[in-house]
């Protein structure tokens, strides 16, 4: 990053190298090969052929994967053009919701932050774009998070965006039938959302991964991995359909005291609009 952290990036294309065993990470790279990693690496070494811009890379990555954004809003509200913006998000699919939000607010300014997985800091055009997170039990792997963190409230601080997605981990289905949903979302959001005058602008991204990744991610980390790309290959072609939530303001969340309501409250706002789940939902959660 611009201001401590190292610049050094993982080998290129792959989702190994991260918290896993060797072991683990020799089948994510065998199963990467058959399953969509050389069609995306093809894309990308295309990309830097075309030697675009920098600031365009978001959008060229959808365009060159087909990928389209369709975009709902409340009462016509647009992403704002300078303040400090909090921006959290459902994360339904993985790579692709980093690409789209990104994406959009890259259109509006450039003054932006993405908290994501230290292994998808791997392309130079926007390396200075994201704040890694480490899933590694080791000491260096704290040192990382923590320097995420203050660079995110720096970021706040000085009147930046930070995009996050509060649960740190792709959404699940519990069984192969039910809709996958976030796992718990991390009390950071919170801290993140109370820094001074910040807005947030919560989206809600609608769909989920294909069943074969459910049952994957179920089985192990390791398999879900490893099916990544090919997640990434099964949404080419086809619209993303995000809604825009109206924006949150510091006043509206200053007499939420407790971290963990908080939290609560972000969550529901994302999914269902409003800080209270609908009835029927709270009704069949008991």
């Amino acid at each position: 990053m611009e201001d401590t952290l190292e610049t050094s990036t993982p080998s290129i294309f792959s989702f190994a190298n991260g918290e896993l065993p060797p072991f683990q990470n020799k089948i994510i790279r065998q199963l990467e090969k058959v399953t969509g990693q050389p069609k995306i690496k093809q894309i990308y070494l295309d990309y830097i052929d075309a030697n675009r811009p920098d600031e365009l890379f978001w959008i060229d990555a959808l365009d060159r994967l087909g990928i389209t954004i369709n975009l709902k809003s409340a009462d016509a509200q647009s992403i704002p053009k300078e303040g400090p913006l909090l921006i959290i998000s459902n994360h339904p699919f993985g790579v692709v919701d980093g690409l789209a939000l990104s994406a959009l607010v890259s259109n509006v300014r450039q003054d932006y932050k993405l908290i994501t997985h230290r292994i998808l800091r791997q392309a130079p055009a926007v390396m200075d774009k994201i704040l890694p997170i480490d899933f590694d039990e080791t000491e260096e792997a704290l040192k990382t998070n923590l320097e995420t963190r203050s660079l995110a409230i720096k970021e706040l601080q000085n009147g930046g965006v930070v995009i996050i997605f509060p649960s740190g981990a792709i959404s699940r289905a519990k069984r192969f039938v039910d809709k996958a949903v976030d796992p718990m979302w991390k009390k950071f959001v919170a801290k993140l959302a109370i820094q001074p005058e910040t807005q947030v602008l919560p989206f809600f991204i609608e769909g989920q991964n294909t069943p074969i990744f459910q049952f994957a991610i179920h089985c192990s980390q390791t398999l879900g991995y490893s099916l990544m790309f090919r997640e990434i290959c099964k949404r080419m072609y086809r619209p993303v359909n995000i809604t825009m939530r109206p924006i949150i303001t510091a006043k509206m969340l200053a007499d939420i005291n407790d971290r963990n309501k908080l939290v609560d409250t972000l969550r529901n706002i994302t999914y269902f609009g409003s800080d209270k789940p609908p009835v029927n939902l709270r009704t069949s959660s008991k």
